[in-house]
């Protein structure tokens, strides 16, 4: 001990003289610096305006903050401002922190919905929807629209999209050089990330005007093909908060403000904040980005019509995942390369229909048992699956497989099943009280030999058995799930525990 503890003093003191150099310029730092160009950091109020100097030879200033703690819906930011009998132009807009965390002016800030800039204003005009975060419409006077303008949105603003109004005539120039982001923050910052955002310009308020982007239920949507003359197209860019609900089944429609969307595609990290641990995506989505869905998912149903399967479904900074089941429906043809890949604590399975043409380098490495339905093999299957697999393929097919796969895989028969057309449940929703029980019922399209599954979305809350017999364990609300594999029907029963 008495051998570190000289080393330590050694090793400090043979570095003494470069750590005194360095406190030496850390207290440099700390002593302020004047200079002529120094920047000029005097505060300079008109009324509740306040405003610091940009260029005092060209009478340039900038808007930093309002001091006020009435509340209003409306307010006029200037273009001119009067600072001790001088008349200067308001250069830029750009409201401080200080001002609108300052708890004497968070009633006045969080009570306007309205902004309008003066006439004359042409500078930089900077974001202000944190400052003001209820605000719902940004009004330019000025013909001439400004130097630039730049819009920074939260994915938790009430407003996630406001309307910018300008003259008449001036719509195209103005939009040309606003900049408009969301700001995306759900789960973690591995998943923060700027969403880039159309502005939706006007010339004056109307009950009819179409929104680029907007929230039901705490699911951002943003438009990507307009709905005026016909059903429009959306994507899902991220959600608003935590989305707490333990089944997620995704809207086919969805509506605002009079117009109808289809949802189409499912954007990066877009759903990685859902606690869902079912999700459903309907077969109006025909494209998906990598990392969607978060490690929580145990049982996904993909779309038909989204052809193909991208790179890293799943994205968990850990490779972990959940996954028990996911159905790919007859219509998906391509697998990307790592779609599924290494996960470490994951026993699920995943069947491949017939549809299915090509498949990548570890597409399917995070399953324990991989099920294909094409009679002859896959080009690069070898490559698609990871070491001491179980293979199931059918029966006449077996010898074939193989031959292919060698000794990386168990190739076994799947039995020969006369899938499903429809699954039946006896209830759709259900209330119990903790510690009781309920059997559900089930049954599947005459002649089908399919087997039935059951999964309970949060077995803290509820528990269902291999034959859809509930326990209800603690109060809250939760679904129990019944499904099938190979022809990937699904309904699920709502419990309530209360």
């Amino acid at each position: 001990m008495q051998n570190k503890i000289t080393k330590l003093k050694i090793t400090f003191l043979s570095n003494f003289p470069f750590l005194a150099f360095l406190s030496f310029s850390f207290i440099l730092l700390l002593i302020p610096f004047h200079s002529a160009a120094a920047e000029d950091t005097t505060i300079y109020k008109n009324g509740m305006y306040c405003f610091t100097m940009l260029d005092a030879a060209k009478k340039e200033v900038k808007l930093i903050g309002i001091e006020n703690s009435d509340t209003r819906k409306e307010l006029n930011l200037p273009d001119k401002v009067i600072l001790h009998e001088t008349e200067y132009t308001v250069a830029e807009i750009d409201i401080s922190w200080r001002y609108y965390q300052n708890e004497a002016y968070l009633s006045f800030y969080n009570s306007v919905e309205n902004l309008i800039i003066a006439e004359n204003f042409t500078g930089t005009y900077k974001n202000t929807m944190y400052a003001f975060p209820n605000l719902r419409t940004v009004q330019f006077e000025g013909n001439l629209p400004p130097k630039s303008i730049d819009i920074r949105v939260s994915n938790r603003h009430k407003y996630l999209d406001i309307l910018f109004l300008v003259p008449k005539g001036t719509e195209d120039a103005y939009r040309n050089i606003i900049d408009f982001k969301m700001d995306s923050y759900v789960w973690s910052d591995l998943y923060e990330f700027p969403i880039p955002l159309t502005p939706t310009i006007a010339s004056e308020e109307s009950e009819t005007i179409e929104y680029g982007c907007f929230q039901i239920d705490g699911i951002v949507y943003q438009v990507i093909q307009s709905a005026k003359d016909q059903v429009g197209k959306v994507q899902i860019v991220t959600l608003t908060k935590m989305h707490e609900a333990s089944y997620l089944a995704l809207p086919k429609i969805v509506k605002n403000n009079g117009y109808s969307y289809e949802l189409t595609k499912l954007c990066t990290f877009s759903l990685v904040g859902s606690k869902a641990t079912t999700i459903i995506v309907p077969d109006t989505v025909t494209e998906m980005q990598s990392s969607v869905f978060s490690k929580r998912v145990e049982l996904l149903f993909l779309s038909k019509n989204c052809k193909t399967i991208p790179n890293n479904v799943i994205t968990d900074e850990n490779d972990e995942s959940n996954l028990i089941f996911v159905s790919v429906p007859e219509g998906v043809t391509t697998i990307k390369e790592n779609a599924f890949h290494d996960f470490n604590i994951n026993q699920g399975s995943i069947i491949l229909p017939t549809t299915i043409k090509s498949i990548g380098k570890n597409a399917v490495t995070g399953f324990k048992l991989v099920t294909f339905l094409n009679k002859k093999p896959i080009q690069n299957i070898t490559a698609a699956i990871k070491q001491g697999t179980t293979v199931k393929v059918p029966t006449s097919s077996v010898s074939a497989y193989k031959k292919v796969i060698g000794k990386k895989g168990t190739v076994v028969a799947a039995k020969d099943v006369v899938k499903a057309t429809k699954l039946t449940v006896n209830k759709s929703s259900i209330a119990m009280a903790p510690s009781k029980s309920y059997a559900l019922k089930a049954s599947l399209t005459k002649g089908s030999n399919e087997t039935i599954f059951w999964l309970s979305t949060n077995p803290e809350i509820l528990t269902v058995s291999d034959k859809g017999v509930i326990q209800a364990k603690s109060v809250g609300i939760a679904y129990a799930i019944a499904y099938t594999r190979t022809s990937g029907l699904h309904q699920a029963v709502e419990v309530t525990v209360n």
